[in-house]
């Protein structure tokens, strides 16, 4: 009797042990993620030095993204590749992130001076393909994007420029804005017959980016149709940015809505929307709003350029209504996932 009852007790903690094991397991995924979450937030904010912190956490905890994060905030640090920031990269790599794997296959100034990186560049760019391509060629958009840029590191542009407009054309609202500004516009790729034609693509591409909420693409489509006399689209993109949580948008838009025409006189003729009023109360809402959040000083020394015509009353309202304005939204910069 006495056997059978020290059997069921140990029976009983082996039950234990296991029914918990899942549930250990999956508490430190949740945490890994939230760690992540924070991590990145920073990183958007472009608060590196505090975004570290939780996303080393994260990758000590098997979360490969966050690995690869830590590594850029590493190699961006020192600018080039040191040991800690490949080993991180390694980590992400192995854990599947192959935005690590094209890190790991970049050449040039990736490795210093010295070029004293020991692993083989060559072959980290052959496992992003492999990983990605097949992805890549089942629909997937940011597969897609990343076949781009191995293309691009191995020396095809062309190719690269046909996968960012696969991208594009399947929905990838980053690829969409990137082909607009960065390859249709800055390189010049792609062949038109007409300076027009390449014009009327950027703005589409701008414009269907913006459709799906890229507060960049809203900004750049903005600073183009304003640029081609339409005003009217431009104003309209204006109040789209003042939803936003980029930085770049609110700022922008903050100013344009608190002077209105009279931006025209008080900076430059060739920033202005013609809206038809000012709405400084609106406006200077906006600016105090993301000071507050930011800290940065950007936002009050526009609103001094206004201040002239603003009222006490009327700095006394928007500092009242800037009190609802992005509470609990951090205000972040869309710094792309593998840029510079």
């Amino acid at each position: 009797m006495v056997l059978k009852r020290s059997s069921a007790r140990v029976f009983g903690l082996f039950l234990l042990i296991f029914s918990a094991l899942p549930v250990f397991a999956q508490t430190d995924q949740e945490r890994a993620e939230a760690l992540f979450k924070e991590g990145y937030t920073h990183y958007q904010q472009r608060y590196g030095a505090v975004a570290i912190t939780p996303l080393e956490k994260a990758a000590k905890l098997g979360h490969a993204e966050a690995a690869y994060w830590v590594g850029e905030i590493l190699r961006k640090r020192y600018t080039y590749m040191t040991a800690e920031a490949e080993q991180f990269y390694r980590q992400a790599a192995e854990g599947g992130e192959v935005y690590a794997m094209l890190r790991l296959g970049q050449k040039g100034k990736m490795c210093g001076t010295l070029r004293d990186c020991d692993y083989d560049r060559e072959e980290w760019l052959d496992r992003a393909v492999e990983f990605a391509l097949p992805k890549a060629e089942a629909g997937d958009t940011e597969a897609m994007m990343a076949v781009a840029l191995a293309a691009g590191i191995g020396g095809d542009r062309d190719e690269g420029f046909e996968w960012v407009k696969r991208a594009a054309e399947n929905g990838h609202a980053f690829a969409q804005y990137w082909l607009a500004t960065g390859l249709l516009d800055q390189r010049e790729m792609g062949f038109y017959w007409t300076e027009e034609g390449r014009r009327e693509d950027i703005i589409k591409w701008l414009r269907t980016s913006a459709k799906q909420g890229y507060p960049p693409a809203m900004r750049k489509l903005a600073v183009k149709l304003r640029e081609q006399g339409q005003f009217e689209e431009g104003r309209y993109w204006i109040e789209k940015m003042a939803e936003t949580d980029h930085y770049n948008a609110l700022v922008e838009a903050g100013v344009q809505i608190m002077m209105g025409p009279d931006i025209g006189e008080i900076m430059s003729p060739t920033i202005s929307y013609h809206f038809e009023k000012p709405r400084p109360v609106e406006g200077a809402a906006i600016l105090l709003a993301v000071h507050r959040e930011k800290g940065k000083d950007e936002p009050l020394e526009l609103i001094e350029y206004y201040q002239d015509y603003l009222t006490p009353e009327i700095m006394a309202e928007a500092k009242e209504r800037s009190k609802e304005l992005l509470v609990d939204t951090p205000i972040i910069y869309y710094l792309p996932k593998f840029g510079l």
